[in-house]
C-alpha cells in the first residue's frame, strides 16, 4: 500500500502523464473564497490520455472512489485542516476551442462549438467575440471552468447550461470514456446528470459541445455588458463563493435573507455581503468552520421567520 505522496510520484514519474502533480497546497489558493489548508495531493493533467491514467493508477489504490474533482474553485469551501484525498484538477485540461460545424455564416444560424472542462468564460469570451459567436455571452464573467458549469448547471441572466449544451465527453472514475447526449429530462434548476453516479461510477466532464449563433451585432460590448451586471451586484468586491443558496421555487435566496435583516450579519471572518445577502464574504480571513455556522444560523432564522428551509449550493470539502 503506498502512500498518498508515493501515489503522487508514481503518476509523476510515469510516462503516461504529462501535467503536474503539487503536493502540500493551501486551498485557499485554489478557491475563490480563498479558505481552506493544505492539499495533500493534486493532480493537473495536461490532456485526456493523461486524467485517463491518472484515474486508472487511482482506481487501483485505495483512493479508488475517494477523491475530488476540482475546476475553477469557484463553489467549494475546503476544510481548515486541509484536504488528505487527492484532488484531480481539470484547470489545465484546455484544448483548443473547435467549431464542429459551420452550417452558414447568415445571421442568427446555429453553430457548434467544443470546448475543454478546463476552459474558463473569459477564454470562451474572447474566442466567440473573435468570431462572431452569440448565445453564451450571458455566461461572461463567470468564474470556474466549464465543467464545473456543466455539473452544477450553472445558471445566469435567465439562461443556464442545459438551455445551451448538445452533447458532454466524459469519464467514469476508472478511467473510461463515455458520451452523453442532451436529454432535458436529466436536469433541473442547479441539477445536472453529472452529479449522479452512473453505474456506481463518479462522472467526470472532460469537454462540452454548445450550440452558439453567428452574429453581426458588438459581440464584445454585449459580454462587457454583462461582466458589468455582475460588478453592479457586487461578485467580484470580496473573496467569495457566488451564491449561497439555491433559489426555493417561487422565491429568492436573498431577498428572504434580507427581509431577515441578515445583510451584514457576520460570524468569525465570515459575513454576509451588506450588498447582497445570498454571498458570503471571506472578510477577514474566514475558516471554513466560521463560513459552516453562518449557514447553519442563515437556515434557522429564515425558516423561523419565512418557514422556508434554504438549501446550500457551494460545496464543503
Amino acid at each position: 500500500m503506498y502512500t498518498i505522496r508515493e501515489i503522487g510520484e508514481n503518476i509523476k514519474d510515469s510516462k503516461h502523464f504529462n501535467g503536474n502533480v503539487l503536493f502540500n497546497i493551501p486551498m485557499s489558493e485554489k478557491t475563490t473564497m480563498h479558505v481552506g489548508g493544505e492539499a495533500s495531493l493534486i493532480i493537473e493533467p495536461f490532456d485526456e490520455t493523461s486524467l485517463s491514467f491518472a484515474l486508472k493508477y487511482l482506481s487501483s489504490t485505495e483512493y479508488a472512489k475517494d477523491f475530488h474533482i476540482l475546476g475553477g474553485g469557484s463553489n467549494i469551501i475546503a476544510s481548515d485542516t486541509g484536504i488528505k484525498i487527492p484532488i484531480i484538477s481539470l484547470r489545465k485540461l484546455k484544448a483548443k476551442i473547435e467549431i464542429i460545424d459551420i452550417k452558414d455564416k447568415n445571421e442568427n444560424a446555429e453553430q457548434t462549438i467544443k470546448c475543454s472542462a478546463g476552459m474558463s468564460w473569459a477564454e470562451i469570451f474572447k474566442f466567440c467575440t473573435e468570431h462572431s459567436f452569440t448565445g453564451l455571452l450571458e455566461f461572461t464573467g463567470l468564474p470556474g471552468t466549464v465543467g464545473g458549469a456543466c455539473y452544477m448547471n450553472a445558471s445566469c441572466f435567465n439562461s443556464s447550461i442545459a438551455k445551451v449544451l448538445l452533447s458532454a465527453e466524459y469519464m467514469t472514475e476508472d478511467g473510461e470514456k463515455r458520451v452523453y447526449e442532451m436529454n432535458q429530462d436529466d436536469w433541473d434548476y442547479k441539477k445536472s446528470p453529472f452529479q449522479t453516479s452512473c453505474e456506481g461510477k463518479k462522472n467526470i466532464v472532460t469537454s462540452a459541445t454548445f450550440k452558439v449563433y453567428t452574429s453581426n451585432s458588438d459581440i464584445h460590448s454585449q459580454g462587457l455588458a454583462f461582466i458589468q451586471k455582475r460588478k453592479e451586484k457586487g461578485h467580484y468586491k470580496k473573496h467569495c463563493a457566488g451564491s449561497v443558496f439555491k433559489n426555493p421555487k417561487g422565491e429568492i435566496a436573498g431577498k428572504l435573507i434580507e427581509e431577515c435583516g441578515l445583510k451584514g450579519f457576520s460570524i468569525g471572518g465570515a459575513q454576509i455581503a451588506s450588498w447582497h445577502a445570498n454571498i458570503i464574504i471571506n472578510e477577514n480571513n474566514a475558516k471554513q468552520t466560521e463560513i459552516s455556522k453562518l449557514m447553519d444560523y442563515i437556515v434557522d432564522i429564515v425558516k423561523q421567520r419565512k418557514n422556508i428551509k434554504l438549501i446550500p449550493e457551494i460545496i464543503f470539502w
